[in-house]
């Protein structure tokens, strides 16, 4: 034991003083910060900035032009001068607004060099409808106090329950604090893994196929030393996760007292963001980083040249992006997808899956012990036998490709049965 926690701590120590590890800290800000760079400058090529609007009845025009957040150029008033000022780039567009005194109905018409971005042409459809909605409600005689009531949406109460001894009761429910806890597990995973697959397939094909693997093995077991790595890479994303924690604790002291967060605090509390990210959501993400490390690291056992590391994890990275996807995708929206309810028993896809189903209260108690079992003793299971393959390929030089190297280490495992 003392010589699987000497090559845990070594490799441990040695990735965290490599300049990797500071750029993957800060690799997840630096996303964040492209992100919402990238969508305020797609945000800023998208606006129109000026439009004119043409209309035959002058109250509409005036009526439109007041309610459009788009700067609309008053001087333009006919559609022969939107023509000329577009042409003379003046202006970005006009819109042509139409109507007759005998149907209460508008028709909108937009013309321009470019077409409206999605936002401005949703706004000018919802301004144009708030207006025919007028013209019609003050053909049929409506009021205003009319109008609203119609406009005014049914009241839907939605209760959780609970029976003891055959009463039913209200039951506590947690439910936006349970689906971000599964939006932020399946995000730290897809973060995690992608980060650290590679750094977990080098480490492990870093010495193999060298001489001083000859020397490493004549004091150690090649099980002992790979599961060692693993220990130690585990420990540096531990350590990276603490360092995240803190800077969210020392983030939250510093911004507790702004508008911003206040207002989340107002719909769900401390407390409950917390319960929606430990038990069993606590359980999926400890188990999925643990079983796409050992995935990761089986993966970089197959390979002679650490240099061959980013090839090799191409399947870790496959299985990530399906999980997150079906997670953003599916668990967000339809939750009861049948997509959704046979990957939640799947391991490699439930740790994504199954956090979603938690959150939607669409699975049952039993089915959640189903599944973490199954993803316990799938990881128990890969871990054995990624440990035997690299015992029979720790000494090989030659680079016969991953496949040739897993059916010699299928081969070799057998003969040894």
């Amino acid at each position: 034991m003392n010589k699987l926690w000497i090559i845990a701590l070594e490799t441990y120590k040695r990735n965290i003083k490599t300049p990797t590890f500071f750029v993957m800290i800060l690799a997840p800000f630096l996303m964040i910060g492209i992100s919402l760079l990238g969508g305020v400058i797609g945000s800023k090529f998208e606006e129109t900035s000026k439009i004119a609007v043409i209309a035959e009845d002058t109250t509409l025009r005036a009526g439109f032009s007041d309610q459009i957040s788009l700067e609309v150029d008053d001087s333009v008033d006919t559609e022969e001068k939107a023509k000329k000022a577009l042409e003379n780039e003046e202006i970005d567009g006009f819109l042509v607004i139409r109507s007759s005194e005998q149907e209460p109905e508008l028709s909108g018409e937009y013309f321009g060099e470019s077409s409206l971005s999605q936002s401005d042409q949703q706004e000018v459809q919802q301004v144009l409808s708030m207006m025919q909605l007028g013209r019609v409600s003050q053909s049929l005689g409506l009021s205003t106090a009319d109008v609203q009531k119609l406009n005014q949406l049914a009241t839907l109460a939605v209760k959780t329950v609970e029976f003891d001894d055959g009463n039913m009761t209200d039951k506590q429910d947690n439910k936006v604090a349970q689906i971000f806890g599964s939006m932020f597990i399946a995000l730290a995973m897809y973060i995690i893994i992608l980060m650290y697959a590679q750094v977990v397939a080098t480490e492990v094909a870093s010495e193999k196929g060298t001489r001083i693997m000859e020397i490493i093995l004549s004091s150690t077991s090649a099980a002992k030393h790979f599961y060692g790595k693993i220990l130690g890479i585990f420990l540096v994303i531990l350590t990276q996760v603490v360092i995240y924690f803190g800077l969210g604790v020392g983030g939250y002291l510093f911004a507790k007292k702004t508008d911003f967060v206040q207002d989340m605090l107002a719909e769900v509390s401390i407390k409950e963001m917390l319960g929606g990210l430990i038990g069993y959501n606590l359980l999926y993400l400890l188990l999925g980083v643990v079983i796409y490390t050992v995935l990761a690291a089986l993966c970089g056992s197959l390979v002679s040249k650490s240099e061959d590391a980013g090839k090799a994890v191409a399947p870790v990275t496959y299985l990530t992006m399906i999980g997150f996807f079906l997670t953003m995708f599916l668990g967000m929206n339809d939750p009861q997808h049948i997509l959704m309810k046979i990957t939640s028993f799947i391991p490699f896809l439930s740790s994504f899956t199954m956090p979603s189903r938690i959150a939607s209260q669409t699975v049952s108690t039993p089915e959640i012990f189903i599944s973490l079992v199954v993803l316990l003793v799938t990881t128990i299971i890969l871990l054995r036998v990624a440990a035997k393959i690299y015992r029979s390929t720790a000494l090989v030089y030659s680079d016969t490709g991953m496949w040739q190297s897993l059916k010699k280490s299928i081969s070799l495992m057998k003969s040894e049965e």
